[in-house]
């Protein structure tokens, strides 16, 4: 039972973190922001087992899609989802489990480097994909729009999460159980 209540709390904190991080954001003249929600998935994804990490995302996705105000600029609703940034927002749920299943098998440095870089790249392509239909915007238009202004931040914060999850992860292993 201890188990159980120690997962759903630390559950419930990552969904917190990644709700407020979210809402740290730089308006681009591009229809996609630059946040820190992939810092707080990054942290999800080190922090959390493949499935806790999956579903603590998707509830942050239900949460929006609902109506409250969790996503970036404090935006919900299905707009929001199906808008020209949905795309990037239905990746995160597939970004933490695969970064997850990865970081679970190795928990090394680069294990975790690797499992950022190829979660980065699963939303890189599954928002920019969406981002060019939704917009109708061709590959190198996309790519200029969606992926080249992001990628020195986004290694930014992947350098930075993971310093922040070797720290954690020494308390969080020790403290609770990963199942």
């Amino acid at each position: 039972m201890k188990s159980n209540v120690s997962n759903l709390v630390r559950d419930a904190l990552m969904l917190g973190v990644l709700i407020c991080l979210s809402q740290i954001s730089v308006a681009l003249p591009t229809a996609v922001p630059i946040t820190l929600q992939t810092l707080a998935i990054y942290l999800i994804a080190c922090l959390l087992t493949p499935n806790h990490a999956f579903y603590t995302v998707l509830c942050y996705l239900i949460m929006g899609a609902i109506g409250l105000p969790v996503f970036s600029n404090f935006n919900s609703g299905m707009g929001a989802l199906i808008g020209p940034t949905g795309g990037f927002l239905f990746s995160f749920p597939i970004m933490a489990l695969v970064m997850s299943t990865i970081i679970t098998h190795d928990r090394s440095f680069k294990g975790h480097i690797l499992a950022m870089i190829i979660g980065t790249a699963i939303t890189y392509g599954l928002g920019s994909i969406y981002f060019m239909y939704t917009m109708k915007a061709s590959l190198l238009s996309t790519l200029m729009t969606c992926v080249l202004p992001f990628l020195l931040g986004d290694a930014l914060k992947i350098a930075v999460s993971c310093m922040i999850a070797f720290k954690l992860e020494k308390i969080v292993l020790k403290k609770t159980v990963l199942s």
